[in-house]
């Protein structure tokens, strides 16, 4: 029976099966997850204002100019949300995300195809395309899944230089494939600067290096790929540099840019090696495979596919490691070339169960770091999260049990179901964590006062803003006490320990309802006071 099934799955389109697989574990928490503070709620915000304004040029948060990020992914979520017609859902945004996530498993499994037969290549797309990492961001309305899937299209044009013969290989691209890797570097800047060319560089130059030669280079045409890009991305950052007086390139470049190599920003500084430390959660449930494959990679560092991707990864996972800001996502681009290298390993090594079984216990340190935290800050655990564990423990056994016998098949089901076990005890969980989203009942107040101003002291996210359509004003405690003064009606939101402050300025007021919760944009306990005033 299970060898009927193993062999059915892989007679399926791989690619198509791969899509589905993915998007099946990316569906726990991405419609139910509230604005995530701060980076997704600022992203879908400053779309939305972009959406109402008409404005596609400039990037406005709020009354704010936004100019950390080029416009790109401004324009993909505002189009989102306008082919949706749902602007003020979060998940219009998302859909950006998802769409990203699903593109670079399919340009990954094109490439594992160019080498590897069905099943590695089966296993290549679906270890990328449910492990947690990638998982998470095509649940938020940011950069990291579109960068990656414009990276993975150039990427997958340098495979077709390189694969199947390496060094070997006629280098030789159709005109049109090699203006298809420009437009992929100029999707890539558009969307997050320079981080996609630095890939591709770095790809480019590794592979000269073992070739010994500029053929890959030529093959590219680099100079009408060159023109092509420059007409692609000169247009908008002629008008921002214009529109901003040049704040723009001070803002992304300096503050932003630069400042994270130099030092951690936001509490986000540590050590390298960190990001070799957090794989083995991250690529969950490819890292039981991607550990078990290390031997094989060592003794096969010369065959062309893991040449290929060690070129690829090497380099990137180097330079994020010794910048000094470390964000969880930074490695994201690397992880396409870890799942090649898995499943390559896979086609040439015996099975080496104990050692896949060690990265097994990785999602369950998850699952308890969520609930130890979510105890200590007084939370009630969610069924959701004991679902996930029963679910973990089912599927780490069964992708051990597959890989012993080398069903890829089932195995694939097997990092599907661990996959989607790990979303639900993790996605689904936070959120069912009420306390960690107080922008949502806040917002629920000023919906139901749709005349009212709204005025909003102690808490100022981006969140608040996404919710409540732009209408809130973050303002200090005496202007939030000032409003209680003010001819038209106003929803006045003030902490907890300022009730003394209203009193004062309005004795007897009342408030509608009380909030208690944790600002997850800056880790701190909230207490916020709700008053309407008539």
């Amino acid at each position: 029976m299970i060898g009927r099934i193993d062999t059915l799955l892989l007679r399926l389109p791989g690619l198509w099966l791969a899509l589905a697989l993915t998007l099946l574990v990316a569906m726990p928490g991405f419609f139910t997850l509230p604005p995530v503070d701060r980076d997704e709620a600022r992203f879908a915000q400053a779309s939305a204002q972009m959406l109402e304004s008409g404005d596609w040029i400039d990037i406005r948060l709020g009354d704010e100019a936004r100019h950390k990020k080029p416009v790109g992914i401004y324009w993909l979520q505002a189009v989102a949300a306008a082919v949706t017609g749902a602007g003020s859902e979060i998940w219009a945004y998302r859909l950006v995300s998802l769409l990203g996530a699903l593109v670079a498993v399919g340009f990954t499994h094109a490439t594992a195809r160019l080498v590897l037969p069905a099943g590695p290549s089966l296993l290549a797309a679906v270890m990328l395309g449910v492990c947690l990492l990638l998982g998470g961001e095509a649940r938020l309305a940011k950069t990291d899944a579109a960068l990656l899937a414009a990276i993975m299209a150039g990427q997958y044009v340098l495979a077709r230089l390189w694969l199947p013969g390496g060094r070997a290989q006629r280098a030789e691209l159709a005109f049109g494939l090699a203006m298809a890797f420009w437009v992929a570097q100029a999707a890539s800047i558009l969307i997050k600067g320079p981080i996609g060319p630095m890939v591709a560089v770095f790809t480019v130059a590794g592979l000269s290096v073992v070739r010994r030669d500029l053929v890959l280079v030529r093959a590219l045409r680099p100079v009408p790929g060159f023109l092509l890009l420059a007409a692609l991305v000169a247009p908008w950052f002629v008008a921002i540099t214009l529109r901003s007086d040049g704040a723009f390139w001070q803002a992304s470049v300096g503050a932003d840019m630069l400042a994270k190599v130099a030092q951690g920003q936001e509490n986000h500084g540590a050590p390298p090696g960190t990001y070799l430390a957090l794989v083995w959660a991250t690529f969950w449930p490819g890292a039981m495979l991607l550990a078990a494959g290390i031997p094989a990679l060592w003794r096969g560092r010369r065959v062309p596919l893991v040449q290929f991707a060690l070129i690829w990864a090497l380099p990137v996972w180097i330079v994020f490691e010794l910048t000094a800001t470390k964000l969880v996502h930074y490695v994201l681009p690397a992880y396409p070339a870890l799942a090649l290298m898995a499943a390559w390993a896979m086609t040439v090594d015996r099975p080496r169960v104990w050692i896949a079984g060690l990265p097994g216990v990785m999602p369950f340190v998850v699952l308890a770091g969520l609930a130890i935290a979510a105890v200590d800050q007084g939370f009630a655990l969610p069924v959701t999260l004991w679902i996930g564990a029963a679910g973990l423990a089912c599927a780490v056994s069964v992708i051990l049990w597959a890989y012993a016998r080398g069903r890829m098949g089932v195995l694939a089901l097997g990092l599907t179901a661990g996959g989607l076990a790990l979303s639900v005890g993790v996605f689904s969980s936070l959120a069912r964590f009420a306390p960690l989203w107080p922008a949502v009942p806040l917002a629920r107040v000023v919906a139901d006062h749709p005349g009212c101003g709204v005025l909003v002291a102690g808490y100022a996210e981006p969140s608040v803003i996404f919710l409540t359509q732009n209408r809130v004003r973050f303002v200090d405690v005496p202007g939030a006490v000032a409003g209680f003064g003010a001819a038209e009606c106003q929803v006045i939101a003030v902490p907890v320990a300022d009730a003394a402050a209203v009193q004062a300025a309005a004795p007897g007021a009342e408030p509608v309802t009380r909030i208690d919760g944790m600002n997850i944009g800056n880790g701190k306990p909230l207490s916020l006071l709700v008053y309407v005033t008539p």
